[in-house]
């Protein structure tokens, strides 16, 4: 299936998700993690840090949604955490914009810039993101 490259400056459709990382409810960690709730806590966290492994994976489900099945071939993501981390159960809101459309052979490499936006308003996620959406 083929799907239509976006302009410039148009924003992707949002994605909206409560955090969960299996890892942080079934396990402990030691004192000294950033994965356990007193260590964050006493360091100025919310609570523990959910894994970037865990957010790339909720930052790629937009991209998924924008190049179907070539993300997994042609798809690239960097991402940069800041601020206070995400904790397990933020409400969370991917977002992203694209910021340049290249004709290549066999389509359309787009470009975004993303981020993750909590509830509270905080963006502790920002990347970049591109794939191809191959032609009609």
């Amino acid at each position: 299936m083929s799907l239509a490259a976006p302009e410039i400056g148009v924003e992707i459709p949002r994605t909206a998700k409560t955090i969960f990382q299996r890892a942080l409810a079934e396990n402990t960690f030691a004192r000294d993690s950033i994965h356990n709730d007193d260590y964050t806590r006493r360091a100025g966290y919310a609570g523990a840090l959910v894994s970037a492994y865990v957010l790339a994976g909720y930052m790629s489900e937009p991209m998924v949604r924008l190049f179907g099945e070539s993300w997994f071939t042609s798809g690239k993501i960097s991402l940069t955490f800041i601020g206070k981390g995400v904790q397990q159960g933020d409400a969370v809101t991917i977002g992203g914009r694209v910021t340049d459309v290249r004709t290549v052979a066999g389509g359309a490499e787009v470009h975004l810039e993303l981020w993750m936006d909590k509830a509270d308003g905080a963006r502790p996620v920002i990347g970049r993101a591109s794939g191809l959406i191959a032609s009609q």
